[in-house]
């Protein structure tokens, strides 16, 4: 059903119909055609059968009557002028009408008595059965309905096949695209040679990604230019107001308005180093320095870092480090890594249900003996698709701090290092793994 609804499948739909349309209607007049030729030839048999008996009859001087053949009836009456007609012969079974009945065909000839005074005349009626004529007009019918039914089967897939040669070029466009959407970059649509709609609508398109891409290229520019001129006055400022509020001499009422303002810069510096990394990821430029580091000590720094924001949430953070593994030491960009974590922690701490702890999980998979960090927390409703999460400047809630980019950045920095971040959610408990193959040894 999925292949009707395409347009391959319209295409041919509408061919089978239209074919088998003119070529029903071609049938019907075949049939009548065939149906009246053999009506007419069979009706010439049964006059010239009929011509022959009516010349073997004698009237004068002694009444001869020829018998009708195997499977015939026939009825033969002399008529006389002001006398009733005198019939003298009548063959069991047949009707006084000419025609004896629906499954019989009757003929009837009129011929003059020789030398006969006063003038009579003989008239006979033939008939003999229809069957014959109906079993072959049965034959030419199911002959044209086979005929037919072929033909349209063959159409079909006449149709099928020419269609999905000339609809390839759309589905290489198409393939073509689904690459370009889930891995942008600089791919072009193939323009098939062919002079024809796909071909100005490959060139259409390509003028349109051209575009896009020129339009992302600049807003990314922008951003980086931005997230690269704001990190030094941010820098400076955050500095000038730690050096402050380490001052002896600042008075106590002015202490929590500066831990307020150092907080809210520190998460301003942040978002900048975010859309800092959104320019670079975009345009492919994002270095990795791999080297062997250990998880687990990137692990317990980023939830010792982040504890204090925890326990002042109300919501417990557990950490829990498989012991059976001697090793977590990955080849991986330690300071990339401890973005993502952050990342994963943050996000569980803003949607996380209140007074319910958040785990962080170190361990290996049985499967593939890759070693993961996963961050799960219970949510206060199902999520539905989970691969929106990942997109850029998504948030599920929208009332909720930060720009959406945390869960894409962490995705995108994961994809380097081998494997997408693998998000799960069961009976409103999600789950974000980072999967990282271990280090292999010399």
């Amino acid at each position: 059903m999925k292949a009707l609804r395409g347009l391959r499948g319209k295409l041919a739909l509408v061919f089978t119909v239209v074919f088998g349309v003119v070529a029903g209607l071609a049938a019907l007049a075949q049939y009548r055609q065939v149906g009246q030729v053999l009506n007419q030839g069979d009706k010439l048999r049964l006059r010239a059968r009929a011509a022959t008996l009516l010349a073997r009859v004698e009237v004068e001087p002694q009444l001869v009557v020829p018998l009708p053949g195997l499977g015939e009836k026939m009825r033969v009456v002399l008529e006389t002028p002001g006398q009733q007609p005198q019939e003298i012969f009548h063959s069991p079974g047949f009707f006084a009408t000419t025609n004896p009945a629906n499954h019989w065909r009757t003929v009837e000839l009129t011929e003059p008595v020789p030398g006969s005074s006063p003038p009579r005349r003989v008239r006979l009626w033939l008939a003999h059965p229809a069957a014959p004529l109906q079993a072959d007009l049965s034959r030419v019918r199911r002959g044209l309905l086979v005929a037919l039914v072929g033909s349209l089967a063959l159409a079909a897939g006449l149709a099928w096949v020419v269609g999905g040669w000339a609809l390839r070029p759309l589905r290489r466009i198409s393939a073509q695209a689904s690459r370009i959407q889930s891995r942008p970059g600089d791919e072009r649509l193939p323009e098939p040679d062919t002079g024809d709609e796909v071909q100005e609508l490959a060139r259409t398109l390509n003028q349109m990604l051209d575009r896009l891409r020129e339009g992302a290229q600049l807003q990314d520019n922008f951003l980086a230019a931005a997230a690269h001129e704001l990190r030094t006055p941010l820098a400076v400022m955050q500095a000038g107001l730690e050096v402050t509020g380490r001052a002896p001499d600042l008075p106590a009422h002015l202490q929590p308005m500066l831990a307020v303002q150092l907080d809210e810069l520190r998460r301003l510096s942040r978002l900048v180093d975010d859309f800092l990394l959104v320019s670079r990821l975009q345009a492919n430029s994002l270095p990795l320095t791999l080297h062997p580091v250990p998880l687990d000590e990137i692990a317990l720094s980023v939830a010792d870092r982040l504890l204090p924001r925890f326990r002042e949430a109300g919501r417990p953070l557990q950490l829990t480090i498989a012991e059976d593994l001697p090793d977590y030491t990955v080849q991986a960009d330690a300071d990339k890594l401890t973005t993502v974590l952050g990342n994963l922690l943050e996000n569980a701490l803003r949607h996380a249900v209140p007074n319910t702890e958040v785990r962080l999980t170190l361990d290996r998979e049985p499967d593939t003996g890759w070693l993961f960090a996963e961050v799960g927390n219970h949510i206060s409703q199902p999520l539905g698709d989970l691969s929106r999460l990942t997109a850029a400047y998504y948030q599920a809630n929208v009332l909720s701090e930060g720009a959406g980019l945390g869960l894409w950045l962490s995705n995108r920095i994961a994809e380097l290092h081998g494997a997408p971040l693998l998000l799960q959610e069961h009976n409103q408990y999600f789950t974000a793994r980072l999967r990282l193959p271990p280090q292999t040894r010399q």
